[in-house]
Order: structure tokens, then sequence, then C-alpha cells
């Protein structure tokens, strides 16, 4: 299993572009897609080292991205 199928990735092109932190949650996405999905909260500590306006870019980003929720 690879680090992106751990975390989640597309569900069209089964890829990753990595994710971003709104505060403490994280969020994966595609880029080509346009999707993104939670992978979790408090996981990785690099969103203590942003600031409020990053986490509102990153925000404002997934505001155009589509949602994707995988059921099991």
């Amino acid at each position: 299993m690879t680090i992106e199928e751990y975390f989640g990735t597309c569900p069209e092109c089964h890829k990753s572009d990595g994710f971003l932190n709104v505060g403490r949650l994280h969020f994966g996405r595609c880029e080509t897609h346009r999707t993104y999905w939670a992978i979790g909260s408090n996981l990785f500590s690099g969103w203590r080292d942003e600031d409020p306006a990053t986490w509102r870019e990153n925000a404002e980003r997934l505001e155009h991205f589509s949602l994707v929720t995988f059921t099991p």
C-alpha cells in the first residue's frame, strides 16, 4: 500500500496531489479532477507552523473542489 492509498486518492484517477491543512484538519486533493477528501485531524504536525491566513487560503481553494466521501 502506498502513502497515497493509505490517506485516500481521487476516485477518478486514483492519485493525490498532496494535502492542505485548514487548522488542524487535513484534506487530500486532486488538482486534475478538482476533488478533495478528509484525511483526519492533527495527524501531521505541519499545521502548527501555518497561520490562520494560510488556513483561510486553503479553505477558499477547496471551495472550488468537490468533496469526496468514502463509504466502507
